[in-house]
């Protein structure tokens, strides 16, 4: 297992035996793609050219906010999960960095890979090599006896997903196709349970129900004990209808999960039959780290003071 490049120098990992993790691609040209894409997303030249142009002007009148307004890639990112209605588009923009703006301890000190490297060497997260049969991606998350709370904060935790995700979306058939996420509850500790404050269920829930341009297909539970689910039963009211309603919950039943996920996009330890090897947390961290420009650029963006603004309109 070792980490390459491809003819275009864009990094994957190889697992061996065809197996690849990647997370950056190229837009897609597949007639298929496109068809569903229009299907799904209302995605069509013209509406991308019309709603890029409305975006842009939106965007141009928030004096005080500095994001790269003239890289299509990156508002067609935001674009495509609420399918190029312009409003609601604006919409999420803002609110992705007043979050951002208002909720400083989850990116000033965890600004790229780099900065959560010891999350991904301790094997709590990891990209599935094989897509869902609807060509989402998969990720799996370990948030029981993997999460040492002595090395990992709450804080990290969410940095990390997030960091995950947002590096997911470099791939325009993930904006199409999304995420399904698996999250493994099994070991669960009171002292876990303790690090879920309001505070920190309130600023993933904000991020997930409205600033990451990301299609969610599904958060898949599995493993759970009495102690996840009274934790959940807690923070239910403050999940909005639509999020809810694709929170599955499996604990060990296996044929229940493959009824969501395809047999042959997981492991057997959760009822699948991916034959892919499995690789370490460390390979992971650093294929990640590869990105710390990416991350660094993102991190410039956001809402600045009057100050700042006029410094850098001279």
């Amino acid at each position: 297992m070792s980490i390459k490049r491809d003819e275009k120098d864009i990094p994957f990992i190889d697992l061996g035996d065809g197996f690849k993790i990647y997370v950056q691609a190229d837009e897609y040209t597949d007639p298929v793609l496109k068809a569903k894409a229009k299907a799904e997303l209302n995605e069509t030249p013209e509406t991308v050219e019309k709603a890029l142009s409305e975006l842009r002007c939106l965007l141009k009148e928030e004096k005080n906010l500095f994001i790269p307004v003239e890289n299509d890639s990156f508002l067609v990112m935001y674009l495509r999960p609420n399918h190029y209605d312009v409003q609601k588009t604006f919409q999420m923009i803002q609110n992705a960095y007043r979050l951002k703006s208002k909720s400083k301890e989850y990116y000033e000190h965890t600004p790229n890979p780099s900065s959560i490297r010891h999350v991904f060497d301790e094997g709590m997260i990891w990209f599935m090599p094989e897509r869902d049969t609807d060509g989402a991606a998969l990720c799996v998350v370990e948030v029981g006896k993997k999460w040492n709370t002595s090395k990992v904060s709450i804080v990290e935790l969410i940095a990390t997903i997030r960091i995950c995700v947002e590096c997911a979306l470099l791939d325009p058939e993930t904006q199409l196709h999304g995420i399904k996420v698996i999250f493994d509850t099994e070991g669960l500790s009171m002292s876990q349970i303790a690090q879920n404050t309001p505070k920190h269920a309130c600023m993933i829930l904000d991020w997930v129900q409205k600033a990451c341009p990301f299609r969610l297909r599904g958060v898949h539970v599995v493993n759970n004990s009495m102690l996840f689910n009274i934790l959940f039963a807690i923070f239910k009211p403050f999940i909005s209808k639509e999020l809810r309603e694709k929170i599955f919950f499996h604990n060990k039943d296996w044929k229940s999960l493959t009824k969501q996920i395809s047999p042959s996009s997981l492991r057997p330890k959760y009822g699948g039959s991916l034959a892919a090897p499995e690789y370490k947390g460390r390979l992971l961290g650093d294929f990640m780290q590869l990105y710390d420009k990416h991350f660094d650029t993102l991190d410039s963006y956001g809402y600045v003071d009057t100050v700042d603004s006029q410094r850098r309109s001279k």
